[in-house]
């Protein structure tokens, strides 16, 4: 008997999705092809010439899955300023150690020091394909220890699995524009493991939705019908008991819907898993109010360490079960940086300042206020910025702002003015228009104060200085006019056209100063908000008042002129109680973050529906099944 060998190639998935599926069905078919082929050898015959066989080429393989950006323009796309935030500043006591991370401020606006990139390759580990393109993998030490022992916990019990990983964090920590939260290297996202129809492991490319039954019809392309996936409980379960037994952090929270989250449970005692492992479970694992229901990923939350905490860290929301925060090494911080403010070298003064504010050290502000007046203006500039957060402390800020001759140490208290929430501090920025002298930045050139000043006031939002600011303008240098011009745009929400378009009685004299004299004279009786309200309606965005009925205008206003942005923004940001620091990003990808962050909640929060041509949740964008919180 002889067998005529069969080679079976089989098509491979779309690059849309990739499934892997393993099984015995396709080895069965294969042999019945092999033995139906098998048949009596016939008589031996003279040999003949052997035909040249032409090879056909090799099908190429299919080209991975396209990524898919949000809407115009392309090439900013996310892409953060740098502003020296990979590798941001940290004051490092005296014979601190520098090399571990450090987490800084809280989950939300906090950064992250000494960052480490994920360890990849990795035999237990890999970054979703979506995930990956966005270069989000750094985390802390102890996240990363973390989620090796747990991978390491599922490749033990179930062979060949690999945990997959959605967002971590930039290097420096800070925002990203997929999540609120993940600042500062405390949240990592992890894929869940999934099963197809025929209970094989499925590998994607992206997070998916699931349903309550922990389900989700994938449709791959118009030539392949849909496949069903399922959540694999087992390995999941899995995967959560190697977080809960794992030493290297201390788990706040593990976000997850409520139907999966009672499918684990389940699991975890149908498996025998012990009561304490159980209860652990039931705690940690939590649907998060007020945010996505999270049933397209597991969100893990860690808590800060000793070392952490001695470095800012901040925590928010309940503690993880049985956790007791260590603060004897963040007194001890404390307790140093106080001692060194009476150091005789100026630059551990300032250190020790900087330090103080990072800890909110407000029982050290009584220490920390008599170095406005310190001989070193590195000092100066430290305790400057250090104030807002040690407490209110406006009358030394003004009273030090009368007769500082130091730029930087100028520049700083501006900076600090603009942070303190007090009126006054608007009557003193205000003050500081009609100075003439210029601040030396260094390499930054001159800038005048008054424009300093200018700049200050348009980050306050109040519209007090309105009237100051016009009377500036017309014995303003070209630098402060701009300044000024700027300040007015965002306090009013009107540029000089709109102005002129608003006003009944245009002036004779047409002059910028004019005109907005005119305006003011015109409408100092309306609240801010009516300013706003009018500018947006003049750009052609149909506002009627400031409120969530016409977030989705504010949406579109947000990637307009920068006043109509800054503003649209603020307003957004005012009535959701949500702050990324979207200011800072391109206006495009701010627009996109928006309209995002309202799409994924406009039915909890009573939302009007959204117009379609805004929609940001698209069958092919792979921004669809991601986190919020």
């Amino acid at each position: 008997m002889t067998c005529a060998p069969h080679i079976f190639s089989r098509s491979s998935w779309s690059p849309g999705r990739r499934l892997r599926a393993a099984g015995v069905s396709g080895a069965l078919v294969c042999l019945t092809w092999i033995f139906s082929a098998c048949q009596s050898a016939p008589p031996p015959r003279p040999p003949a010439p052997e035909p040249v066989v032409v090879v056909e080429p090799a099908p190429r393989p299919p080209e991975p899955p396209p990524y898919i950006p949000p809407p115009q323009p392309g090439p900013e796309l996310w892409v953060l300023p740098e502003v020296g935030a990979s590798d941001p500043y940290f004051p490092y006591l005296p014979d601190e150690d520098a090399s571990p991370t450090r987490s800084v401020g809280d989950v939300v606006t906090g950064h992250l020091i000494n960052a480490r990139p994920l360890p990849l390759p990795h035999p237990h580990l890999a970054v979703l394909p979506v995930q990956r393109t966005r270069g989000l993998m750094y985390t802390t030490d102890p996240m990363i220890a973390l989620i090796e022992n747990a991978a390491t916990h599922v490749a033990a019990q179930h062979p060949g699995s690999v945990v997959f990983l959605g967002n971590f964090g930039r290097k420096g920590g800070g925002d990203i524009p997929y999540s609120v939260s993940h600042n500062n290297g405390r949240d990592a996202d992890l894929a869940f493991f999934m099963l197809d129809d025929a209970g094989n492991p499925a590998l994607l490319d992206d997070l998916l939705s699931l349903d309550d039954q922990g389900q989700v019809l994938l449709a791959i392309d118009e030539t392949q019908p849909p496949q069903m996936l399922h959540f694999d409980v087992a390995r999941n379960w899995t995967l959560v008991e190697g977080l809960l037994r794992s030493k290297a952090a201390e788990l706040q929270y593990i976000f997850i819907s409520n139907p999966l989250r009672a499918m684990l449970l389940a699991e975890g005692r149908r498996r025998g898993a012990p009561r304490e492992l159980l209860q652990r479970a039931a705690t940690l694992l939590v649907q998060p109010g007020g945010a996505l229901p999270h049933d397209d990923h597991f969100h893990l939350r860690i808590h800060c360490t000793p070392l952490d905490l001695a470095s800012g860290c901040v925590e928010r929301g309940r503690r993880g079960p049985g956790f007791r925060p260590d603060l004897s090494a963040r007194r001890e911080a404390e307790r140093r940086a106080t001692d060194l403010l009476a150091s005789p070298t100026p630059a551990l003064r300032a250190t020790a300042v900087e330090r103080l504010a990072l800890l909110g050290a407000r029982s050290a502000a009584g220490k920390v206020l008599p170095l406005l007046d310190d001989p070193s203006p590195r000092v100066r500039a430290a305790v400057a910025r250090a104030l807002p957060d040690l407490g209110s402390h406006l009358p030394a800020l003004r009273s030090r702002l009368n007769f500082e001759t130091h730029p930087r140490v100028i520049a700083e208290i501006i900076h600090g003015l603009s942070r303190t929430a007090d009126p006054d501090a608007t009557l003193a920025l205000a003050g500081l228009l009609k100075r003439p002298e210029a601040v030396d930045l260094g390499s930054a050139g001159q800038l005048p104060l008054a424009a300093l000043a200018a700049e200050a006031l348009a980050r306050r939002d109040d519209p007090a200085p309105v009237p100051d600011l016009i009377e500036a303008l017309d014995p303003a240098d070209p630098i402060t006019r701009r300044q000024i011009e700027h300040a007015l745009r965002i306090l009013t929400n009107h540029d000089l056209n709109a102005v002129a378009h608003a006003l009944d009685t245009r002036p004779d004299d047409d002059s910028p100063a004019a005109l907005w004299r005119a305006w003011y004279e015109e409408h100092r009786r309306l609240t801010r908000d009516q300013w706003l309200t009018r500018g947006f309606q003049i750009a052609g965005f149909q506002v009627e008042e400031i409120s969530l009925r016409y977030v989705w205008e504010l949406c579109q206003a947000v990637a307009e002129d920068p006043h109509l942005s800054y503003n649209a923004q603020r307003t957004l940001m005012r009535l959701s109680g949500n702050e990324p620091q979207s200011l800072g990003w391109p206006r495009h990808d701010a627009n996109f973050y928006w309209r995002r962050w309202f799409e994924r909640r406009w039915q909890r929060m009573g939302l009007p529906p959204m117009p379609p041509h805004l929609t940001t949740l698209g069958p092919n964008n792979p921004y669809a099944s991601d986190d919020d919180s």
